[in-house]
């Protein structure tokens, strides 16, 4: 008898065991079959990841060139665009940028501040070229390159640049027409190249002084007209003009510098040298929303 009750109760905790085991297999089932719905099945869709620049590119059609807008414009950054960025410049550096701004700055430091900041926002795979002018000299001051290659010599060459002479506007532009076709055929054809010029007053001589002897220098007198040289070669242009309080009630330097970009919407100009920053940084930004 002893046996027998030895065994049953050996019978019944066998049982309760399995029973036991079941429940808690039960239970796991549960569990996994509710986790695999809540995932979307056994296989769920993978979400596409989000594009590697949150922000978005802005609409610059709204922005009036030179208006209140432009000075408005905060500092974007775009992760995607800086990569892209292939821009070429031509600075004025006559003798009148070294006029002084409402804030006690000349011209031509605000200039430089503005081509520090512009520059310090490109990537390694950014293309900049930097040429200057005046009366006395017309310089390649960086040559059309990949940013990583010169980007250890932009500071200097930038805080260089000295305000004298005139301002041959014709010569400068041919000048750095020739740097452009030189530059084109050694990058990647789906690189679009852009060309700002910017400058503080009408050409000289010519408009800008016409007591001075010497060939006109108004681009717009000569043919071919190296701006619209510039523009065949399928370079977008812009122009920053840099005006002071005498130079606001002249419009002979708006209408050249309208003329030279590609398009009227393309010129932008700054009441004083204390806005170059903020409108060579709307131009920037323009270029960028336009590369991508």
């Amino acid at each position: 008898m002893g046996r027998k009750k030895s065994r049953s109760k050996t019978k019944k905790g066998i049982f309760s065991f399995l029973r036991g085991s079941v429940t808690i297999t039960l239970l796991l089932i549960i569990v996994i079959a509710g986790s695999i719905m809540l995932a979307g099945g056994i296989f769920p869709k993978l979400k596409e990841p989000l594009p590697d620049a949150e922000e978005a590119i802005p609409d610059m059609s709204s922005i009036t060139p030179g208006g209140k807008d432009s000075l408005q414009l905060k500092t974007l950054k775009f992760k995607k665009c800086s990569g892209q960025t292939t821009v070429d410049l031509l600075l004025d550096r006559s003798s009148s940028m070294s006029l002084y701004t409402p804030s006690g700055q000349t011209k031509i430091s605000r200039l430089k501040e503005a081509m520090l900041a512009l520059t310090n926002k490109l990537s390694d795979s950014s293309i900049i070229g930097i040429q200057s002018f005046s009366s006395l000299s017309i310089t390649d001051d960086v040559t059309i390159s990949y940013y990583k290659d010169v980007k250890g010599i932009i500071p200097s060459k930038v805080n260089a640049l000295i305000a004298n002479g005139s301002t041959p506007t014709h010569d400068a532009l041919t000048f750095s027409l020739g740097k452009l076709k030189e530059a084109l055929p050694k990058f990647p054809a789906e690189r679009k190249f852009n060309f700002i010029l910017v400058s503080d007053g009408a050409p000289c001589p010519g408009v800008g002084c016409p007591q001075n002897p010497g060939a006109d220098q108004d681009p717009r007198k000569y043919n071919p007209n190296p701006a619209d040289e510039i523009k065949n070669l399928g370079v977008t242009v812009y122009t920053l003009g840099i005006y002071d309080s005498a130079q606001s009630r002249d419009p002979k330097l708006a209408e050249l510098l309208r003329s030279i970009a590609t398009k009227p919407e393309n010129y932008f100009e700054a009441q004083t040298g204390d806005q170059t920053t903020k409108l060579l940084e709307a131009i920037s930004t323009k270029i960028c929303a336009q590369t991508n």
